[in-house]
């Protein structure tokens, strides 16, 4: 399994999968920077505007871009194999087809988790760049980045195992970036109901910016028992059917 996880990084080196997984977070930080720059004087910047300059950064990673992420990263890490063919070539080494669906999954979880960190690190690094410009880090660290890391990750497995399958099954990367777009566009409606927890796509949002401690917890709670039941129902079904090339 690690030999054919290395076989798999060699594959994305220089691709366009690895490129989003900068880009996109990178993008959602300059939005927020350019509007705290607008928004606020350098020198009036309190600990309070940082938590808020925190949470817009991880609102729309969680709420928006995350899931739109992952049905592109998914799409473009089995759309490779479908576009070129190579299916069958990998299915000619010894491997299994449950083993390479397994392998894509975790993958794609590394280009989430990847993707986090860069937008952890970015934040960070905006905040000593307006920090140079005169504004004050008192309390621009107060929040804990390392369990925003892992909550993000831990939240999104749902939501990652049903683009990873959709992406496998399907050649077409249309239909999993539809999927992403069209699930996104519910959390609108559904994160602020009480059925939000019938909905995979808001336990990121739910398990990082929750109301209250139990439903971050419960979020997180059914992320991890939702995504380790799906991802093991996918990968019996599709690890043992014939992969169309």
């Amino acid at each position: 399994m690690l030999k054919l996880l290395s076989v798999e990084l060699l594959k994305i080196r220089r691709s366009l999968a690895l490129l989003m997984m900068f880009g996109i977070p990178l993008l959602v930080i300059l939005l927020n920077a350019a509007m705290l720059a607008k928004q606020h004087d350098m020198h009036q910047i309190t600990e309070k505007i940082w938590f808020f300059y925190w949470a817009g950064n991880t609102g729309m990673w969680c709420y928006f871009m995350m899931p739109l992420y992952i049905a592109l990263i998914t799409g473009l890490l089995n759309g490779h194999e479908h576009k070129n063919q190579t299916w069958r070539l990998m299915l000619t080494l010894p491997v299994s087809q449950l083993e390479l669906f397994i392998v894509k999954g975790v993958l794609a979880l590394l280009f989430v988790v990847g993707a986090t960190l860069v937008l952890v690190a970015g934040t960070a690094l905006t905040v000593f760049m307006f920090a140079a410009c005169g504004a004050s880090l008192d309390g621009a660290f107060a929040a804990p980045l390392a369990p925003m890391v892992w909550k993000v990750t831990l939240a999104c497995l749902p939501v990652l195992v049903i683009q990873h399958a959709v992406s496998w099954r399907f050649q077409n990367l249309v239909l999993p970036l539809a999927v992403g777009v069209i699930a996104t566009m519910g959390i609108t409606q559904i994160g602020s109901s009480k059925y939000w927890a019938w909905y995979p796509w808001t336990y990121s949002m739910m398990g990082l910016h929750g109301s209250d401690v139990a439903n971050q917890e419960k979020a997180l709670l059914l992320a991890a028992l939702v995504g380790a039941g799906l991802f093991a129902a996918c990968a019996l079904v599709l690890g043992r059917r014939e992969v169309e090339s």
